[in-house]
């Protein structure tokens, strides 16, 4: 299920993208997917012990989706 919210969050990466007129090449970022991943690891939330088990996993797979679209880069915290 990860793999496929995965997929799906980078199809839309993608699709919005290639409707501004950018590659979608991996190996080489534009501007503005750097500057799309950078905004998207600005706004990951940070987990807490505090957080029940559901959330934990729910942020955790917001992580690997953004791993997922976003390769080379790690997360802010």
């Amino acid at each position: 299920m990860r793999t496929v919210n995965a997929l799906v969050k980078f199809g839309i990466v993608s699709t919005l993208l290639a409707v501004a007129g950018c590659g979608t090449t991996m190996t080489v970022a534009t501007e503005t997917e750097d500057a799309l991943c950078e905004t998207w690891r600005d706004s990951l939330p940070s987990r807490s012990r505090s957080d029940s088990s559901q959330t934990q996993q729910e942020i955790g797979r917001q992580y690997e989706d953004f791993l997922a679209a976003c390769p080379g880069r790690d997360l802010p915290f």
